[in-house]
């Protein structure tokens, strides 16, 4: 699958089942009287509420990892610079500190070398 297939149609496809699921309630409310659907009403809308209240982090949650992989997928190879360049940031002083910690010593291994070497000949 290319990147350019990609299509985010997962809260479409919800909405679908929604409206679905609420056009066989109405067929299935038809038939009530005002009186029981008042009663039901009153003491289902609080519910309904905190069911919603409930869920609501959930959803947020599930639809910010979704549309995270989806993006992430989609730009894999800009990701991927990315978090090695901020890599590179990060290591930068360590590399630095273990390079300013063996040069002297590198420095006087030279000196001794040298200094040998000239004492040789």
């Amino acid at each position: 699958m290319s990147t350019a297939t990609l299509t985010m149609n997962a809260p479409e496809l919800a909405l679908r089942a929604v409206e679905a699921a609420a056009a066989n309630f109405n067929t299935a409310t038809e038939k009530m009287t005002l009186a029981t659907k008042a009663a039901l009403t009153l003491a289902g809308a609080p519910l309904i509420g905190l069911a919603f209240v409930i869920a609501l982090p959930a959803i947020c949650v599930a639809l910010t990892a979704y549309y995270s992989c989806k993006l992430f997928a989609a730009r894999w190879a800009a990701i991927a610079r990315y978090l090695r360049n901020v890599a590179l940031f990060l290591a930068a002083p360590f590399i630095g500190l273990a390079y300013m910690l063996a040069l002297p010593f590198v420095g006087l291994g030279t000196l001794v070398y040298f200094g040998v070497k000239a004492a040789r000949r």
